[in-house]
């Protein structure tokens, strides 16, 4: 039966992710865009072998990978690309021994996304889809609200195609004799949840989230952990990573842990410096920072193609801070996509190596090396840490 209690004990099986193949752009039809794209596709590719060639040659690890369906027709749904299944981290969760599966959409990203590319220029930004509705007039709400719920249709159909790039993974879970638990806790998947044995580490999703409310549902579903929440606006691995016992590597606007993890040394990292670098000039003024590839300031019309086949993939890489995007292999090993000196002097003083596997189009995808896996068995009981 697979298990992870610990997030830093030795790793076993792992999925790591997929993107569609180059033929899959040929039906974009300007050929400098199509190449741009092709290139992506081989790049990632060929950056998922290399991080596939360490986990499985230097720590013995067994690794899924995502499937797609023989007919990519599929997975054009309502005139839109499914995402690749580039981030598996995002869907799903191994919580000792049972694998939770959230059914619905995250709620905030959906409203995020929505209100990003519908909102009119002249409209504040709304973090809540709440906050919209009792802050516009009635005849702006009501239709906009409509649209965002077929909206959510879109988003419901888009989920349940990326759970099947999974479904040989599921049968390999349930073959192993665990549970798969189906919930509509939207936030509980690799991104907003830490396991550190008896404790279970819930991130909120924007600054606005009741944590007293979060934990009585996250208490109700695991009655069996100690659980806390912390407060964070985003993906929890991109806010912060309890790397060993007594060590967390975190964001430097991040509240204090000393309520958390009371004693853990917290190395801070500089928020992103994505708009301030000469590199990302071009996507801070031709995209909002939203993604970002080489060159493609110079290619007309390729922004325009992103926009309209594949805004629904995007985050927002300006805000993203990848050195702390941190895979850990086992106690004394860490896999990041590039090296930061400051991660580096930590992990040496608890006797960690930090090992580099180039994920060189994060700055499109807005994945790092924790977000393109997800840990399905690691070798541990569980224990208390806190």
């Amino acid at each position: 039966m697979y298990s992870v209690h610990q997030h830093w004990d030795p790793l076993k099986k792992c999925i790591v992710g997929k993107t569609y193949q180059p033929e899959f752009y040929s039906f974009i039809k300007d050929p400098k865009t199509r190449n741009i794209f092709e290139k992506l596709s081989e790049e990632t590719e060929e950056d998922y072998q290399t991080l596939i060639s360490l986990l499985k040659n230097k720590f013995n690890v067994d690794i899924f990978r995502p499937e797609f369906p023989s007919d990519l027709n599929e997975l054009f749904i309502d005139g839109k690309w499914v995402q690749p299944p580039t981030a598996p981290r995002d869907y799903f969760l191994m919580i000792g021994e049972k694998f939770w599966v959230p059914e619905i959409p995250n709620s905030s990203h959906a409203w995020n996304l929505f209100y990003k590319n519908n909102k009119h220029i002249d409209w504040p930004w709304f973090d809540r889809e709440i906050d919209f509705i009792n802050s516009m007039s009635k005849s702006l709400v009501d239709p906009f609200i409509e649209e965002f719920k077929k909206f959510q249709i879109f988003d419901q159909k888009h989920l349940n195609a990326k759970l099947n790039f999974y479904t040989h993974v599921f049968d390999d879970i349930k073959d192993q004799g665990n549970e798969i638990v189906y919930t509509d806790l939207d936030f509980v998947n690799g991104c907003f949840v830490s396991r550190l044995g008896e404790n279970l580490i819930f991130g909120t999703q924007t600054y606005y989230d009741n944590k007293a409310e979060i934990l009585e549902k996250v208490n109700n579903s695991f009655p069996e952990y100690s659980n806390k929440v912390v407060k964070l606006e985003g993906h929890g691995d991109s806010n912060y990573c309890p790397v060993a016992p007594g060590l967390i590597i975190s964001l430097s606007d991040i509240d204090t842990y000393k309520e958390t993890f009371p004693g853990w040394e917290v190395v801070y990292l500089p928020d992103s410096e994505f708009e301030n670098t000469k590199k990302f000039e071009a996507s801070m003024r031709k995209n909002k920072g939203r993604w970002f590839l080489p060159n493609f300031e110079k290619v007309p019309g390729l922004v325009e193609t992103v926009d309209y086949y594949f805004n629904d993939w995007l985050g927002q890489v300006s805000e993203t801070v990848f050195d702390l995007n941190i895979l850990v292999v086992d106690p004394k090993n860490i896999i990041v996509s590039s090296y930061n000196d400051q991660v580096a002097d930590a992990c040496n003083r608890y006797g960690i190596e930090m090992h580099v596997s180039p994920f060189r189009h994060k700055y499109f995808w807005d994945a790092g090396i924790h977000c393109v896996t997800n840990d399905l068995n690691r070798v541990g009981k569980k224990q208390k840490f806190l």
